[in-house]
């Protein structure tokens, strides 16, 4: 039987790491590049100030509410929001009874008929857990 000697063994060592070297590199660069589909996020466009810090959303939590020209229960009533509407915030105030209202560009909503949200995908996701509930 033949012996190696030192630099044989040397050599042969030196092969077994560069092949260990070579088959890492290899399936390195075969499951690396691996060409992934991109996920398209939808971007919903048709609000602007949606997620904008200083804008606040509300969602009509009452069955049925008032818009009103004045932050006053006696104002004239301009229209009217049901339960999961949602609308932009414009100004909040609070009359001499105490009593919180917010400004949309409808008219004023009492505190008592509406949640209040920083931004617009907070609001849109609770108006559809309140409609979903209501159809439960």
């Amino acid at each position: 039987m033949k012996k190696f000697t030192s630099g044989a063994k040397m050599k042969n060592k030196l092969k077994i790491i560069f092949g260990i070297f070579f088959i890492n590199i290899l399936l390195v660069f075969t499951t690396g590049c691996v060409k992934k589909e991109i996920e398209m996020l939808p971007l919903d466009n048709s609000e602007p100030l949606s997620l904008a810090p200083d804008v606040e959303w509300a969602v009509v939590t009452s069955p049925y509410t008032a818009f009103r020209e004045e932050h006053d229960w006696d104002a004239k009533v301009l229209s009217h929001a049901r339960k999961g509407d949602i609308v932009q915030i414009t100004g909040k105030t609070s009359n001499p009874n105490n009593n919180q209202w917010y400004n949309t560009k409808n008219g004023w909503l009492p505190k008592s008929s509406i949640a209040v949200y920083s931004n617009r995908l907070k609001a849109e996701s609770i108006s559809k857990k309140i409609l979903e509930g209501e159809n439960d």
